[in-house]
């Protein structure tokens, strides 16, 4: 798996080399360490010598020396071996840029919530990295109470529709090996005003049947996991839903599958993925560019007793040391 880790301080790597530790990764994963400086806001060095060519090469050194050192040691530790980048220039546009030309799997990336007009007006990194990357993407939100975190199950959240998006969304988790006793509540969201006619006998949208078959196709595609698993159907609006369902749960991740869209169809209908990331209360994972098993869509029924536990798959996911 190749992960590209996309830093713009010290603090940034400390925290996503983090969660990165806490999980077990596939051998022979590899990572890059992106760091970008920014022209908008140039660093004091720049200032100081008027932007010469001498002080943008003396600051993106610095910053490979910082990066390079505490990356490679500590992702060595879990067997990921790991290069720094750092580049200049627009954000925004060369994250989603150098992982589609270095083929990433996985953009790590830290969210940083703005509460002022610019959320509203431009939006975030993380949020124009979320929609445009060519890769899955995490966004992480660092931990509030690490000692309860460390003692705790983790949990994570999948939310599902029952589309091929949804079903790429499990089985990416389900490829990965996860901590032990991880728990996975499966959510799908209905429309309460059909939900509620629906159980008076006065709408046929069989919205609930429907939901039953997304949760039990996303059970099958987790079926092989030793995760904890459960399910769970809830009313609401989707995003609303999804986010209030997490909180209320202490999700650590949310998981949830990505639909493209483009141009003005981006613009009316918006995307859900891109509003969890932006307002959960936990890290996010958006999943993407995902192949789908074509024999777990469209099933028709749950299974009567849904696995919760089970061994894992025959994958090699040893650990391996840093050359």
């Amino acid at each position: 798996m190749r992960l590209l880790i996309a830093v713009d301080s010290i603090i940034t790597l400390d925290i996503l080399l983090k969660e990165i530790a806490s999980r077990s990764w596939p051998s022979g994963s590899e990572a890059r360490v992106l760091s970008i400086v920014e022209d908008a806001d140039p660093p004091e060095t720049w200032r100081e010598e008027r932007y010469s060519i001498a002080a943008v090469r003396k600051e993106m050194e610095r910053r490979g020396e910082q990066l390079g050192a505490m990356a490679a040691q500590r992702l060595g530790r879990v067997g990921i071996s790991a290069n720094v980048t750092v580049s200049r220039g627009n954000v925004s546009f060369l994250i989603p840029h150098i992982a589609r030309t270095w083929a990433a799997d996985l953009i790590l990336i830290r969210s940083h919530n703005r509460t002022d007009s610019r959320n509203v007006m431009l939006g975030s990194v993380a949020k124009s990295v979320v929609e445009n990357a060519p890769c899955s993407v995490e966004v992480i939100r660092a931990s509030s109470d690490d000692s309860i975190a460390a003692y705790s199950p983790l949990r994570i959240l999948l939310a599902t529709d029952g589309s091929n998006t949804s079903i790429a969304a499990a089985q990416a988790l389900a490829e990965e090996n996860w901590p032990k006793h991880t728990e996975v509540k499966i959510v799908t969201v209905v429309d309460p005003v059909i939900y509620s006619l629906e159980e008076i006998g006065l709408c046929r949208e069989k919205a609930t049947k429907r939901a039953h078959v997304a949760i039990g196709d996303s059970f099958r595609a987790l079926a092989n996991t030793s995760l904890r698993i459960m399910g769970e159907i809830i009313a609401g609006g989707v995003s609303r839903a999804i986010i209030n369902r997490a909180r209320t749960w202490r999700a650590d991740l949310i998981v949830v599958g990505t639909r493209e869209r483009r141009g003005w169809k981006r613009l009316l209908f918006g995307s859900v993925s891109a509003a969890v990331a932006s307002r959960a209360h936990c890290s996010v994972r958006i999943v993407r560019g995902h192949n789908v098993s074509r024999d777990l869509v469209g099933s028709s029924r749950i299974a009567s007793n849904p696995p919760t536990q089970a061994s894992w798959p025959a994958r090699d996911f040893g650990k391996r040391q840093a050359a």
